[in-house]
């Protein structure tokens, strides 16, 4: 007798997860990278909060080297008086020879207290452009971080005869001198005054451009 065979039921489908699984895995997903963002954002908090975003101001930029780890000012209003007055007398020949005019540029120095200043004419996209160049005096010009803060020191008297309505303070800060930036801009803050900042390479010249070439930002 044959036995006649079964046949296979066909089986009912079961249910898909593959949509659970998507979702379940993109939300550990997040969850992961919402961690690893409030670890680093609590690892660097303190730096944040000393860094406000930058910002551009109308006010006078009154200026400032670190460098040593010491603050040495620029006396930019110094060397203004001077390079003005040197305008003055170049503007009273206008038949000046161009060469001449070279020169005259080329010869000009002015010594602030730790700085000499010089001009150069220069020629940049067909149109003159006066470079006005920091070279600093003395290696060991200005004051050290433990002095800034004193009563009697350049920076309080300096700014004790600035505005923080007018003014803001401007550093230029070389690679081994945050220290003495962070220190002086506590005590800028601490009076009131904004503060901006340039890092500068150990080499690089402090140089500034005629026609408003150096865009000044603060904090």
């Amino acid at each position: 007798m044959k036995r006649s065979r079964r046949r296979p039921q066909p089986q009912q489908p079961s249910q898909n997860l593959d949509s659970f699984l998507d979702v379940l895995t993109n939300t550990v997903g997040v969850m992961i990278f919402v961690c690893l963002f409030a670890s680093l954002t609590a690892a660097v908090s303190p730096a944040l909060v000393r860094t406000p975003i930058a910002r551009e101001t109308r006010k006078q930029g009154y200026f400032f080297e670190c460098r040593g780890n010491r603050a040495i000012p620029l006396d930019e209003d110094n060397a203004s008086a001077a390079i003005q007055q040197f305008f003055r007398r170049v503007n009273d020949n206008p038949f000046v020879d161009p060469q001449h005019l070279q020169r005259q540029f080329r010869d000009f120095s002015h010594n602030t207290r730790y700085y000499t200043v010089r001009l150069s004419l220069v020629n940049f996209g067909g149109q003159p452009i006066i470079q006005t160049l920091f070279q600093p005096r003395d290696r060991f010009g200005g004051e050290s971080v433990a002095s800034l803060d004193a009563s009697t020191s350049t920076f309080r008297q300096t700014l004790r005869r600035l505005s923080p309505s007018r003014h803001s303070l401007i550093f230029f800060v070389r690679p081994d001198s945050f220290d003495c930036f962070r220190a002086a801009r506590a005590i800028a803050w601490r009076n009131g005054f904004d503060v901006g900042w340039e890092p500068m390479t150990e080499d690089r010249a402090i140089i500034f451009v005629s026609g408003g070439g150096r865009r000044v930002t603060v904090q």
